[in-house]
């Protein structure tokens, strides 16, 4: 029974036959797809494609900074935001504000002399602009490198492939590939698989280099579409995205992290005969160990980088120091 006809009230289970070996690798576990980077780093290896983030690597990007021109690439963190359908949206309150410091308010009376305020935010990682982590995707009970995904608990969270892994790295050079507007259009539209033909195209007509060791983003235009939307539903029904065909490509060029524009980095719908929902995913997280950037804004990085003719920029991009986490968000900097 394929994923696609399994009906919610199916409870019947196999139990599984592996063993789980003290590092919490399933014994024997091989990766059923090519390509993948499954033992490329080692047996016990939590950091995936970043390893070709090297210190040569980050030296020599520092020195594309040559005007101090500084891009934020994320979203507002906001209730209002394209929050995925199936995550909780994002809650933003104040402990105190500066009207509970007026008059005879009781933290007035409480505080003599001060005034302040002071806020929280309750969200998911990945409710807004963020990163998948290596932790958050798993195909046949393995993650990543062949850690068991039972190593994943809601009371303890990812003993391994937790996003702290990465807390250092995630800094280089940053290349953007303007898909959209070397298409020509606003916005791609939903269902648009992006291949490797594509991508080599759009680098050309940059005239940019995609290389070992880059954070590669990819403009589609589709997150710009969900402010421009009153009733966002058409949104969520369909995206641009990476297509099965990118796999490959962006193995060989050893891309070390992977961002789009859009909620979920591949196209939706899923293309004909996958194995599994969020099929790259299963591609790009679990088999090569490739962080996925979701809901990154890069329409004014874009327009800059359309006006002086360059696609390559210094990129600061680590997540928060979230132990065991599954993903985070970020406020990613391109500085050109």
């Amino acid at each position: 029974m394929s994923w696609e006809q399994a009906r919610a009230d199916d409870l019947s289970w196999t139990p599984p036959t592996y063993t789980v070996d003290r590092d919490g690798r399933v014994i024997g576990a091989v990766c059923e797809h090519e390509p993948n980077n499954w033992g490329r780093w080692g047996a016990l290896d939590e950091r995936g494609t970043t390893n070709f983030i090297t210190p040569e690597h980050v030296a020599a990007a520092g020195k594309l900074i040559e005007h101090g021109r500084t891009f934020s690439l994320a979203l507002p963190i906001a209730a209002t935001g394209p929050t995925h359908p199936l995550r909780p949206p994002v809650i933003h309150r104040f402990a105190y504000a500066g009207t509970d410091f007026l008059g005879t308010s009781a933290l007035a009376q409480e505080k003599p002399g001060y005034q302040g305020t002071d806020d929280m935010i309750t969200m998911p990682l990945q409710g807004s602009t963020q990163w998948d982590g290596l932790g958050h995707a798993g195909f046949r009970d393995t993650f990543y490198n062949g850690f068991w995904i039972g190593t994943s608990e809601a009371f303890s969270g990812n003993r391994r492939l937790g996003i702290e892994h990465l807390r250092e790295t995630l800094v280089g050079r940053g290349v953007l590939l303007d898909l959209a507007r070397f298409a020509g259009v606003d916005r791609l539209p939903p269902g648009h698989a992006i291949g490797p033909d594509e991508l080599d195209a759009c680098a050309a007509a940059q005239g940019v280099e995609v290389r070992s060791g880059d954070l590669l983003l990819l403009r589609t235009g589709h997150v710009e579409w969900f402010y421009e939307l009153e009733d966002k539903a058409p949104f969520f029904a369909g995206a641009p995205g990476v297509g099965a065909e990118a796999v490959e490509w962006i193995h060989r060029h050893e891309i070390a992290a992977l961002c789009v524009d859009n909620v979920a980095v591949e196209v939706e719908p899923f293309q004909p005969g996958v194995e599994a929902p969020y099929p790259l995913h299963v591609r790009l997280i679990r088999d090569l160990g490739l962080l996925l950037g979701e809901l990154w804004w890069l329409a004014d990085l874009a327009a800059d980088c359309a006006a002086d003719g360059t696609y390559e920029f210094f990129l600061s991009a680590p997540p928060l120091h979230v132990p065991n986490g599954s993903g985070s968000p970020l406020n990613p900097m391109a500085i050109k």
